[in-house]
């Protein structure tokens, strides 16, 4: 089942302690925003946790799938040694010089 980053907005600073204490929601750190007129905290959950908060109350806003963002970040990483070539023909050179 797909995680989904999300934002949640809610009533007051009860509410949104009530994330995790109540709802059991893995509030990213340090991210509660209580500057506009509804606080707001960046969040981690599933479909079924995403709609238990609406159902709650809650105005939820998906963003990306952590998982599939995850696969899509590994799939530029270098398999390898990038510097593993430079080395060895630095290495082969200095041999050739002894």
């Amino acid at each position: 089942m797909p995680t989904f980053h999300i934002t949640v907005h809610g009533a007051d600073r009860e509410a949104m302690a009530d994330l995790v204490r109540v709802h059991g929601v893995r509030v990213l750190p340090q991210t509660l925003d209580e500057g506009g007129p509804e606080p707001r905290v960046d969040a981690l959950a599933d479909e079924p946790t995403i709609q238990r908060l609406t159902d709650a109350g809650y105005r939820v806003e998906r963003h990306e799938d952590v998982d599939e963002a995850a696969q899509e970040d590994l799939g530029q990483v270098g398999q390898g040694n990038r510097f593993a070539t430079d080395l060895a023909a630095a290495m082969q050179a200095r041999g050739d010089r002894s």
